[in-house]
């Protein structure tokens, strides 16, 4: 019996013990998964927290200003309301699929209507003031203009600006000014800026008895069609023309109608009584040349020049100066010779008397101390080189021309370091262009340009006094000064200007020549 409820008691006891094993298993299991649970929903607590909080310091973030526009507008293009979603299906459309122009869409999300319709009618305005302004009259080529408060208005009369043909003018103001200049063909850059100077000089003019009737000399125009504006328009004063074979064609008329010329052309000799030359003549800047040396005491002149009447001219200005004595040699190259390279050099070697050395090496120029070299633009860049080949130092001898080598082709010729020759005075430039560039931005006077407007100056007034302009001339009125630059009136057709020498530098500008070399 006892060993039976010994039995028992075992069996009794492991069952139990397996119940309790199981039931305990049971309950860690619970407790673990309960647990994972808690774990995962903490999780994801703590996760939604940190989002909001990121969101919340997105919002508070201080940003630059330049990203500001581009954050606000992201945010405008995410809130995209149902009545945005309905609107992307079409209804022609029967699988309802969505249909986007991406760029168009996300670019159109979140604007204003009103700043839509604000924009059209923007467009409206602005395709009403095109249509408005292709009604008008054609254009007169002057709207480039730009005035100031203090200029006033003025009526020009461009009947006959763009063609002389047009002889039915209406004279709507006593005194008339004549001007011929080139408005068409080869010469016509030239005359536009011309034009433009007189325009300016007319602008900054307070009285309206003065007008400007433009004749174009650009063309094969006649006299008989010149003398029918003439007579039409009966000017006190002609401006022009530009070109010296143009002032010797309207020389009969200018008799025949006996009215003052002032015209652009340096051909001095072309000057008389009633026509004034206003460029600075080759004979005036020789004179200027001769001034110079016997300032300096040169004693050792030669004299290169092209075989024309021109140059001869020059030289025999020279030669009854008073460096007649000076003169120790002189070269007049033609055009034969000019075309062959070798005889040009040839006769340059001649005229320096040139000597080589036992090594074929040439010995320093010593023949001269001042040398005029008289010839257009090719005939300088011609013989300049050969003076420097056959050891001519322009620091050592001086090198003359006239105003030709003011051109910028020859103000960078390496040969030409430190050659001289005449200039006007022609001050504040700098003053000028400033104004210049109040009217027409964008553009650099030069020295026509300045001529012109110093012309047109003395012609507005010339114009508006009662008496001629010869008349005025021979009464002591013959000075004038227009931004400290002077003219001196003759009435024998001479108009004196100061000057002075210039030097080109190494880096191709020109400066004032104060003292002898």
């Amino acid at each position: 019996m006892n060993f039976n409820f010994i039995k028992y008691f075992c069996n009794l006891f492991h069952f139990r013990l397996s119940f309790l094993i199981c039931n305990f298993i049971k309950l860690v299991f619970i407790v673990t998964l309960i647990r994972c649970k808690s774990l995962i929903f903490i999780s994801i607590f703590l996760y939604s927290c940190s989002v909001e909080t990121i969101k919340k310091d997105h919002k508070n973030q201080i940003l630059p200003k330049n990203n500001i526009g581009q954050v606000e507008s992201k945010s405008i293009r995410n809130d995209i309301n149902k009545e945005k979603l309905n609107n992307l299906f079409d209804s022609n459309n029967p699988t309802g699929k969505v249909v986007f122009e991406f760029r168009k869409e996300r670019y159109l999300e979140g604007i204003d209507n009103k700043e839509i319709d604000n924009k059209i009618n923007y467009t409206q305005k602005a395709l009403q003031a095109t249509f408005k302004m292709l009604t008008k009259a054609p254009s007169t080529g002057m709207e480039h203009l730009s005035i100031k408060n203090n200029f006033r208005k003025i009526k020009f009369n461009f009947s006959n600006f763009y063609s002389n043909k047009k002889t039915n003018f209406v004279n709507q103001s006593p005194n008339v000014v004549l001007v011929l200049m080139p408005l068409s063909g080869k010469f016509r850059g030239i005359g536009e800026k011309i034009r433009k100077a007189l325009d300016l000089a007319m602008l900054q003019v307070k009285k309206d008895n003065v007008k400007f009737i433009y004749f174009d000399t650009g063309s094969d125009f006649s006299i008989s069609e010149l003398d029918s504006i003439v007579e039409k328009q009966n000017p006190k004063l002609i401006v022009g023309p530009l070109l010296r074979e143009n002032l010797i064609k309207i020389k009969p008329s200018i008799n025949k109608f006996k009215i003052p010329v002032l015209s652009f052309t340096n051909d001095s000799s072309l000057s008389k009584k009633g026509i004034w030359a206003i460029g600075f003549s080759p004979f005036e800047q020789v004179e200027k040349i001769v001034d110079y040396a016997i300032k300096c005491k040169k004693k050792k002149i030669g004299f290169i020049s092209i075989d024309n009447n021109y140059g001869r001219r020059i030289y025999d200005l020279i030669k009854n100066s008073d460096l007649t004595n000076s003169l120790k040699g002189e070269v007049f190259i033609n055009n034969q010779i000019f075309k062959n390279k070798k005889q040009t050099r040839i006769s340059i070697s001649n005229f320096l008397n040139h000597k080589e050395n036992e090594n074929n090496d040439f010995i320093a120029n010593q023949e001269y101390d001042f040398i005029i070299l008289i010839g257009n633009r090719n005939f300088v860049l011609r013989i300049a080189p050969i003076l420097t080949y056959y050891d001519v130092d322009l620091f050592k001898t001086d090198l003359f021309g006239t105003s030709v080598l003011k051109e910028k082709t020859l103000l960078n010729e390496h040969s030409l370091i430190n050659a001289k020759f005449p200039w006007i005075s022609d001050l504040n430039k700098n003053k000028f262009e400033k104004m210049w560039n109040l009217v027409w931005p964008n553009s650099e006077p030069d020295h026509l340009i300045r001529l012109g407007y110093y012309i047109s100056k003395i012609s507005l007034w010339a114009a508006s006094q009662n008496l001629t302009f010869e008349e005025l001339i021979k009464n002591g009125k013959n000075k004038f000064s227009i931004l400290g630059n002077k003219f001196l009136f003759k009435d024998n057709g001479v108009v004196e200007r100061p000057s002075n020498i210039f030097k080109i530098d190494r880096k191709g500008s020109i400066k004032k020549v104060n003292n002898c070399l």
